[in-house]
Formats: C-alpha cells, structure tokens, sequence
C-alpha cells in the first residue's frame, strides 16, 4: 500500500512518465522516527525517496513533517551547487524525493584505508564556502556519511534535515555555525587525504575542536536536533558564557 501511494505522487510529479512497482526498492528500512528510504531507478529516473508513511501518527503529524520540509527547503537553496542533487520535489507533506547520486561516503572509503587527492577537498571547500555565501549551513558535515565522493570523483552532499539559514542569529553563532561546516571538510581531508591537511587548516580544525568541547549545546541543536531545540537556543543567544567560548574561533 505505501509503495503504491509512492508510485501515485510520483505519477503526480511527473505525468508524463509511467512509474512502475517493479523499479521501486528499499535502500534502508527505518523504524520508528526515521524514514524508509527506497531507490527508484528506471531507463529515464533514479531517485532517491524518503517516506516517513510508516511512522506511527504522532510522528507522521509532528517530526515527520519537519524533517521533510527541512529536507525540501535545504535542496531549493543549494540547487545551483554542483555538490547538490538538482531534481528534487515533494511528494506529500511526509514524503521527499530526489535524484540519486552515485558514489561511495566518505565514512565507507576511510573504513576501507583508501585517500583521495587534494583536489577533492579543494572543491569540497569550495562548494561549502558558496553555500555559506548563500546564508546556508548545512550543520551535519562533520558526519562523514553526509559527504560522498561522486563516481565522477567529486565532493557531493546529502541529508539536509538540518539545514538552514543562519542570517538569524548573532553573529558568534554563526561563526560556529560555519566552522562547524568548514571542520567538517578538514576533518574529512585529515582522515582521507592523500597530502597532508596543510598547517594553517590543521590549526583551524584543532581549535574548532577544542572549542567544540566546551560548547555547552554539543550536537543539540547544532547537529540534527535543530529541528527540536531552535527555541532553546534563542533562550541563550545572549549568554555572555555561550559568546565567549565562540569568540576563540
């Protein structure tokens, strides 16, 4: 029935194709909170689906929907970087789609010992420095499963659930906001690259480290609870603590 009603809003989404069951497969089964994630792949789309559908109703009516439009917002913002999917759609107010990306996480690639040239990284800062032009963090960098390296070779980005526009707050914060990023990419490049993380860059990730330690919201909401704590951190913005300890980036 839930692959049926997914067949039927992509059908919706693009009328002029026939969607069939057949070339709809899970990829990863959530439970609970967390998406099915199914792969549709045919002579003319591969997409990547989300669909919180068997999610029990206080999710599907509260996180569930959250997370989709965090989702959806973050891709219509970055849809002119070339790290970022640039088909993509809402399928129902629980369900989003996008067009897969073929390439291995960097989590996967430093698990298997494998590294890869400075210019991955290059472009990968590249791309994380004009999506901060935009006024987007991503937030979830830092996770190497977020960051894949394309079959093409290139630095691309996925699971924009926290994703968002950091021009509301103080400006400290969104310092950290971006470092949290752009640690991110040095954290990456120190794990895999084939060159040494160069020394200037080296210190930066090490004192965003050190700083990363102290801050008393670690991976809440900063991470992938934004969507739950953006309240309570408004309630601190003006702490003189919180500001003092960003103020070492």
């Amino acid at each position: 029935m839930i692959e049926n009603n997914l067949l039927v809003q992509l059908q919706q989404q693009y009328p002029e194709h026939t969607f069939m069951q057949h070339h709809l497969s899970v990829v990863h089964k959530g439970r609970f909170a967390n998406a099915i994630v199914y792969r549709y792949k045919d002579n003319e789309f591969d997409l990547i689906v989300k669909d919180f559908s068997q999610s029990p109703w206080f999710i599907r009516k509260t996180f569930a929907r959250m997370s989709v439009n965090q989702e959806y917002k973050g891709l219509s913002r970055l849809a002119e970087l070339d790290a970022v999917a640039n088909r993509f759609c809402r399928l129902s107010p629980i369900a989003v789609a996008y067009n897969y990306i073929e390439g291995t996480p960097l989590r996967a690639l430093i698990h298997e010992d494998k590294t890869l040239p400075v210019n991955f990284f290059s472009e990968l800062e590249r791309q994380v420095a004009k999506m901060h032009r935009k006024g987007i963090v991503h937030l979830d960098l830092r996770n190497m499963g977020n960051i894949l390296c394309g079959a093409d070779g290139k630095p691309y980005f996925i699971d924009f659930q926290s994703t968002i526009s950091f021009s509301r707050f103080p400006r400290w914060l969104q310092r950290f906001m971006r470092g949290s990023d752009m640690s991110g990419v040095y954290k990456a490049w120190n794990k895999l690259g084939e060159q040494p993380l160069p020394q200037k860059k080296q210190d930066y990730l090490e004192r965003f480290n050190h700083v990363r330690k102290r801050w008393i919201f670690k991976g809440y909401p900063i991470q992938r609870g934004y969507a739950w704590g953006a309240a309570l951190i408004t309630q601190f913005v003006d702490s003189d603590l919180v500001r003092n300890i960003t103020d070492r980036l």
